[in-house]
């Protein structure tokens, strides 16, 4: 049998399902997959609201030497919410700028569902509590960001 003369067809980009075309590369997770693993290791004991008082409590002390026991533990508790709401703002940033560019709602989707893995975890973690508020807190930063990004988008 003969083949049929004629050009070679070479594998068009439209065919080809390589991983920077689908915008899967290392460079571009290595940022976001840091962040999470990163919010995986403040999900342990470790970082637990017990540890964490014996650093911030004394400084939050220092800071407000006349403030009450009760003042310091609201503030303590207050800052560990807004850390909270501050590291999924970061990860939704490090998505919508990395891997998930021009995806805002899969990556809000992504934060959402990484909120509730993390605080899934947290149930087998000693000293360490799951909270759906928390959830809450995790996909308000992640939204709070997600207006951010679409506001500074809109500057430009």
């Amino acid at each position: 049998m003969e083949q049929a003369e004629g050009p070679e067809l070479e594998p068009s980009s439209a065919d080809s399902s390589s991983a920077s075309a689908q915008g899967f590369t290392f460079s571009d997770w290595a940022a976001p997959l840091f962040w999470m693993a990163a919010l995986f290791v403040l999900s342990t004991t470790l970082f637990s609201a017990a540890n964490t008082s014996k650093v911030i409590e004394p400084v939050l002390q220092w800071i407000f030497p006349s403030a009450s026991f009760a003042s310091i533990s609201l503030m303590h508790a207050m800052i560990r919410k807004l850390a909270h709401f501050t590291n999924y703002a970061i990860l939704f940033w490090l998505l919508i700028r990395g891997p998930l560019e021009g995806r805002p709602y899969v990556a809000l989707g992504c934060c959402i569902i990484y909120a509730f893995l993390d605080e899934g975890h947290q149930i087998f973690v000693p000293g360490r509590t799951a909270s759906l508020y928390d959830v809450a807190l995790d996909s308000s930063g992640a939204l709070f960001s997600r207006f951010l990004n679409s506001a500074v988008d809109d500057l430009a």
